[in-house]
């Protein structure tokens, strides 16, 4: 009697857990476009893993993961800095936000291996439905009850147009590598090649320069592993073609394109050689001149959680004598707790010294050392680390929701899971 009851109850733990990862397709596919139903479907995923049973175990399981700890010790960091800090309102607003890294040890005790392409499956949906309603507005046309929540010409749902464009970069490489590797059927390769084209066309009519620049850094990332791994080497001219062939196109028909990348080179141009930071562009390039210079004051502990900002500031109005190189280095950190130096490595570096900076560094680290059997996810991996590397320099990874919680949920997904071949084996 006892042994069937327990058997009653594995097995309804079990379905707790299939149902769980079916929850999670739908949560991936929500990832990049809203945040409510995502916050509503790990609530319930949540639920179903406290009835799942063994939750000791497959914590333990989780806090075991090196990758786990990398950004654990990340958001530890935070929360020692913060006794010190002067600003406090925005030291424990940024805090408050790294909770979501908590949401890893959730993923990588109810996945499922057998699930993780079906999630992966999932995301990319998500990121093509976006696609499509980019497109749609690009000729202002609206679908009815559809809430655009996104910032931008053309971005639907993202805060920003450089977090749409990174998203698309990430899909773009994972598609270009999937057409080139994977054994498909011919209409599924023909999707995919429509899917990249589409997300290689998008990135070119939103206003993200920094997203032009993930379009070669992605399809070059790709091209190194095709080539190291099956010693394709056809794919170097292939992706120089793409690339200089995707620059060419859209310089010449999309005026968006067109005015950014030339916005982009007189900027840059005048901030270097006359150090006109009055421009975007050109504030980005002040961010680093004069945080260059507080590094060196406060090299290894930096100034303080939620500190940078005000010391970088004060610093900017004692050094800098061209006022309007002042006021716009002044707007571009913006106020209040979404303020920052548009740079994850300078925000980490002023507030946390180079300890900040390698303890950032090392979440990347873990990542790329991570032993892992199956080779395309591991590409996947290689993908979004080489982006959000690049992305970390000129721009912000985890002040904004929908990117911080992508690579938290991409990170998780190519890690070791409880549920792995020996444990579903035995369901």
């Amino acid at each position: 009697m006892f042994k069937k009851i327990l058997d009653l109850k594995v097995q309804y733990q079990d379905k707790y857990i299939l149902a769980a990862n079916y929850l999670f397709i739908v949560y991936a596919f929500f990832l990049p476009i809203y945040a409510k139903p995502v916050k509503t479907i790990f609530g319930m995923v949540l639920v179903l893993f406290l009835l799942s049973g063994n939750i000791k175990e497959k914590l333990l399981f989780a806090f075991k993961d090196k990758v786990v700890q990398a950004f654990l010790l990340f958001v530890l960091v935070h929360l020692i800095w913060i006794l010190g800090s002067e600003n406090l309102e925005m030291a424990v607003f940024k805090l408050k936000e790294l909770k979501y890294v908590l949401y890893m040890i959730v993923f990588i005790a109810v996945i499922r291996k057998d699930f993780i392409y079906k999630i992966l499956t999932g995301f990319l949906l998500g990121i093509f439905f976006s696609e499509i309603v980019s497109y749609l507005m690009l000729f202002d046309i609206r679908i009815p009850y559809l809430v655009y929540t996104g910032y931008g010409v053309n971005v639907p749902f993202m805060e920003t147009f450089t977090q749409y464009s990174t998203v698309l970069s990430i899909s773009l490489g994972i598609l270009l590598y999937g057409i080139v590797t994977k054994k498909q059927k011919l209409w599924v390769k023909i999707i995919y090649v429509m899917f990249f084209i589409s997300a290689s066309s998008n990135i070119f009519i939103i206003q993200s320069k920094l997203g032009y620049g993930l379009y070669a850094i992605s399809i070059l990332t790709v091209t190194a592993m095709i080539m190291i791994k099956y010693k394709k080497y056809f794919m170097l001219p292939v992706s120089l073609v793409l690339i200089f062939g995707g620059y060419f196109i859209a310089y010449n028909t999309s005026d968006i394109f067109h005015n950014r990348v030339n916005d982009f080179f007189n900027q840059t141009e005048a901030a270097i050689d006359k150090q006109n930071y009055y421009t975007s562009t050109g504030a980005r390039v002040g961010f680093y001149v004069y945080s260059y210079e507080i590094m060196k004051e406060n090299f290894l502990f930096g100034v303080g959680a939620g500190d940078h900002i005000g010391e970088f500031k004060n610093y900017v109005k004692e050094h800098e004598t061209n006022k309007k190189n002042i006021h716009s280095m002044y707007e571009n950190t913006k106020n209040g707790e979404y303020a920052s130096l548009h740079s994850e490595f300078l925000d980490n570096t002023l507030q946390f010294g180079i300890i900040g900076l390698l303890v950032f560094l090392n979440i990347f680290y873990q990542l790329l050392r991570y032993p892992y059997d199956d080779h395309y996810m591991k590409v996947v991996q290689i993908i979004f680390i080489v982006i959000l590397l690049s992305v970390s320099s000129v721009s912000l990874v985890f002040l904004y929701a929908k990117l911080k919680n992508i690579f938290i949920f991409l990170s998780a997904l190519t890690l070791m899971h409880y549920h792995n071949e020996k444990r579903l084996k035995l369901l």
